[in-house]
């Protein structure tokens, strides 16, 4: 992922952190209109965001997001559900 340009924002999930990066006006509208959007929606998968910043066609990095006050089995499966997501859209876009 390139990470040059203008900024980032993030975006903290239960269990991913988005890092956006933002290139220009037009990223930074399109992320604020998504921001305003999210608020009013009562469920908001990590799908739902790595879908949008595709479609959008805003750079993305994500990280694991660790809770200390999670059990040592509800963390792993957390990792494990935070890896293959990712592993999901790595290979996805690899063949757009």
């Amino acid at each position: 992922m390139k990470k040059s340009g203008v900024g980032s924002i993030l975006i903290e999930c239960p269990n991913t952190i988005f890092q956006l990066f933002v290139n220009n006006e037009e990223e930074i509208s399109k992320i604020e209109i998504f921001m305003g959007n999210i608020r009013e929606v009562k469920h908001l998968g990590i799908n739902d965001i790595y879908n949008w910043c595709n479609r959008q066609g805003i750079e993305y990095n994500t990280h694991f997001n660790y809770h200390k006050e999670l059990s040592a089995w509800k963390t792993i499966k957390s990792y494990l559900h935070y890896q293959r997501q990712k592993m999901k859209y790595q290979i996805g876009l690899s063949f757009v």
